[in-house]
């Protein structure tokens, strides 16, 4: 199965294309080929469907226990009132600052296994997991969870920046008797082999207190149902007064939706000051980096060029070089060389001005906090953020689930507003 990163100079947007002109002669199967992959992101699997049984063989192709689901992603709003219209009745969670873990298990075959936003692999990270067959009331399932660092002693939650500490894959047994993982799961995409994405969320949120035992593990948090946009906004306040980040917007009626589309779930954005002047931060991603002068030279790293994906170019943002220790720059130099690529890639559109000294694959997501999103002519999508900051690495995220050009565009017009 491929779910890992393809470096064979295509992607499945360019199988599926192939796919879709084969059986129609342009790109109308596109989206039915996308929605597929969505549920069962094996482009190799899925072109031998379709060359085997053509496309009428993809109704067969369902959400399978072992083959990881492109996760639910957020939108964006700001505005309460605007979150009520676009979803009606809402539940609203905590949002919880950690890990992305999707977790498969059949008990019947005594496996457990779990995955990263990424769709990889990530099983042997979560040794704790081994009980599960105690915790759980089915045969079959697939559960998607946030893994958050808690302290026993207290019981509150532990910042990311060391629950992230148990993505390490060395040492794993001694770290998590350090750091022990909650999973508070919020949703469950199959139960005993039937697909559950298409029932509505007040149904899955059902089968979930159904299934799970009370214990320290594996828990389901609270939610509220209301269609108040006040209620929504005391509730994002008390999450944040509580250490969250604040709320997150369900729909109550909503399907469970692979990947970032449509409006079934809806991320508040921060109040301005928390992070910077900019309304939100931005997951962007590394596209090179430049060489360290003075101090930095050392470091033989000074400053790294980020940017985002824009139609099908990496289009860059912002040059960043401050927010990182000594320590981390040195550790970023080594994990880019690794990534490091000869020349310009043909869509990169960076300016001969911000033109790194070393050019590296799409792959690293970091957080950046921002003043502003100014007009600028350095940057060839002609904007640029103003007093970029990095705030952290997200080693749980991919290109595909980083910042989109579309975000940055609504984000400008919330902070200019």
């Amino acid at each position: 199965m491929v779910i890992g990163k393809l470096r064979l100079g295509f992607s499945e947007k360019t199988i599926f294309d192939a796919l879709s002109q084969m059986n129609s002669g342009g790109k109308t199967l596109r989206k039915e080929l996308d929605k597929v992959f969505q549920i069962y992101p094996d482009p190799g699997y899925i072109t031998k469907v379709v060359k085997e049984r053509g496309m009428s063989g993809l109704k067969n192709v369902k959400v399978k226990t072992g083959v990881p689901v492109v996760p639910a992603l957020c939108q964006r709003l700001d505005n309460y009132q605007e979150i009520v219209e676009k979803m009606g009745v809402v539940a609203v969670e905590r949002k919880y600052d950690g890990t992305r873990v999707q977790i498969h298990f059949n008990n019947k075959k005594n496996e457990i296994r779990t995955y990263t936003r990424n769709l990889e692999e990530s099983s042997p990270m979560f040794p704790e997991l081994q009980h599960m067959k105690e915790w759980i009331k089915a045969d079959e399932v697939i559960l998607d969870c946030e893994a958050v660092g808690y302290d026993r002693k207290t019981n509150k939650v532990l910042p990311f920046q060391i629950t992230i500490t148990r993505k390490r894959k060395h040492d794993v047994a001694e770290t998590a008797k350090s750091i022990p993982l909650r999973f508070f799961v919020f949703d469950i995409l199959s139960l005993n082999g039937v697909s559950l994405i298409d029932k509505p969320y007040f149904e899955r949120r059902k089968s979930l207190a159904e299934i799970i035992k009370n214990n320290a593990t594996i828990v389901t948090d609270e939610y509220y149902k209301t269609d108040d946009p006040t209620e929504v906004q005391k509730m994002h306040d008390k999450f944040l007064k509580e250490g969250f980040e604040g709320a997150v917007i369900k729909m109550w009626n909503g399907e469970y939706l692979p990947g970032r589309q449509g409006w079934n779930w809806v991320k508040i954005k921060e109040a301005e000051g928390t992070s910077g002047k900019l309304s939100d931060t931005l997951d962007l991603i590394i596209l090179g980096y430049y060489l360290g002068r003075g101090k930095r030279a050392g470091f033989g790293i000074g400053a790294f060029l980020v940017g985002l994906r824009k139609g099908e170019s990496w289009v860059s943002i912002a040059k960043v070089g401050t927010g990182l220790t000594d320590e981390e720059f040195r550790e970023l130099k080594k994990n880019l060389d690794r990534l490091e690529m000869k020349e310009k890639p043909s869509n990169y559109q960076v300016t001969g001005a911000l033109v790194p000294d070393v050019w590296v694959e799409p792959s690293v997501v970091v957080e950046v906090a921002a003043d502003e999103i100014t007009k600028s002519p350095n940057h060839a999508g002609g904007v640029a953020l103003r007093f970029p900051r990095l705030i952290r690495f997200r080693e749980d995220k991919g290109p595909k689930q980083a910042t989109t050009w579309k975000e940055v565009e609504e984000i400008a017009k919330l902070s200019r507003s």
